[in-house]
């Protein structure tokens, strides 16, 4: 079953089971989202790809994320560099979660949370998009350097 297919649950089982508790915590703490009035672009552009389905269409979730615009996706990405203060720790548990699941989008945020914002946002953001296309479309829900076959 591809990443997108699943619940969040299950890929908190996944996780269990391959001895990443540490990992499913930090999993679970990004999926919140943002306690801020400004929340639910960045929460689809940040946290909805993190969710996978949800039975409850009120949730915001993957299929949220796949109908975002590059531009909202950009829009996002002003946005919690502008106000940076407030989506701070929110951001590092994002990042957390997906320091396990695809380095390379944790390496993204990475650049968010610093406080040297990055020049071309939209080209981060392009790059995002795409990095989190990719681990939807893989059935491990865990990064494996390829080890796997997979990336």
């Amino acid at each position: 079953m591809k990443n997108r297919d699943k619940e969040w649950k299950h890929i908190v089982q996944e996780l269990c089971r391959a001895g990443r508790e540490v990992a499913a915590w930090d999993y679970v703490t990004a999926l919140r989202g943002p306690d801020t009035s400004r929340e639910w672009l960045v929460k689809a552009v940040f946290t909805a790809p993190l969710r996978g389905l949800s039975l409850n269409s009120v949730v915001t979730n993957t299929s949220d994320f796949e109908r975002l615009s590059d531009e909202s996706i950009v829009k996002a990405f002003r946005l919690v560099c502008e106000h940076r203060h407030k989506f701070l720790h929110y951001l590092i548990h994002t990042e957390s979660a997906w320091r396990t699941l695809h380095r390379k989008v944790s390496f993204l945020l990475r650049g968010l949370i610093s406080f040297e914002p990055p020049e071309d946002l939209e080209s981060w953001a392009k790059e995002y998009k795409a990095l989190v296309d990719e681990w939807l479309d893989r059935e491990n829900a865990i990064d494996t350097g390829g080890q796997d076959g997979r990336v």
